[in-house]
């Protein structure tokens, strides 16, 4: 990973860094509360930034643990959520809109013929063959961040949202470890001198906050929220595009056959 784009890049920041900082949040703040007594402002800064410089490489593992997980997800919710609302059995889109959709789709993917209702009740697979081909053509057809900029945020959302989910079991592990080092850390000191820092008090809380977090709320439903938004808008995409394109004249697909 090029690490001059990891901080530039809106996608790469906020997508994988942030649910890295995230994730090793809690122990960078624990380590500094519990050798702050030692430390200078200075080597506390110093432990600051080699602690977030470890999350370049995190960054990727977040990448790669959000996308491992991502064909689970995608199973749960019944299919890729840019595939799923081009179903006619999907209401999200009602009939007349989805009928222009499907229409102007089979025109711009070549082969890509849209099942019938009754097509679709018989031959699922198959329908969603088609449908994958006009999900991708719209993906690759939109990539314009600034002309397509409300199909942009979606997209970081959901990027950021399924890389914290997909680290989700270290989240915990390293939250439950931070809040019982930094709570045992503020025993002993107040044991030792009639009182804690503050300092101490603020990583335990900050701790067990996230590891609230981690177990409610970063959850395969919060991820879908925006899995979801950006499937409407890649949809919404449609009216867009043009009437032909050079890539719909590469673009063949067949339906698969019914098992």
């Amino acid at each position: 990973m090029n690490l001059l784009r990891l901080v530039s890049d809106v996608y790469e920041q906020k997508a994988r860094l942030y649910p890295a900082l995230v994730l090793v949040t809690p122990i960078i703040v624990t380590i500094i509360a519990i050798a702050s007594v030692k430390l200078s402002a200075a080597q506390s800064l110093a432990v600051l930034v080699v602690g977030c410089g470890g999350t370049f490489l995190l960054a990727q593992l977040a990448r790669d643990a959000g996308k491992k997980g991502e064909q689970g997800l995608f199973a749960s919710w019944g299919g890729m959520p840019s595939v799923a609302i081009m179903r006619h059995r999907d209401t999200r889109i009602d009939p007349i809109t989805k009928a222009r959709y499907h229409k102007k789709l089979s025109a711009l993917v070549k082969g890509a013929k849209p099942p019938s209702p009754a097509e679709e009740q018989a031959d699922h697979a198959g329908a969603d063959v088609i449908y994958q081909a006009w999900s991708t053509y719209l993906r690759v057809s939109t990539r314009d961040a600034k002309k397509y900029s409300l199909l942009f945020q979606e997209n970081v959302s959901y990027g950021y949202r399924r890389n914290l989910w997909g680290l989700r079991a270290w989240g915990i592990i390293t939250s439950t470890l931070s809040c019982l080092i930094a709570a045992s850390w503020s025993v002993r000191q107040y044991r030792a001198s009639d009182g804690t820092s503050v300092e101490l008090l603020a990583a335990t809380a900050l701790a067990l906050i996230l590891l609230v977090l981690w177990v409610f709320r970063f959850t395969s439903t919060w991820v879908r929220v925006p899995a979801d938004a950006y499937a409407e808008r890649l949809a919404e995409a449609v009216d867009a595009l043009g009437g032909k394109s050079t890539g719909a004249k590469e673009t063949k697909v067949s339906p698969s056959k019914k098992q």
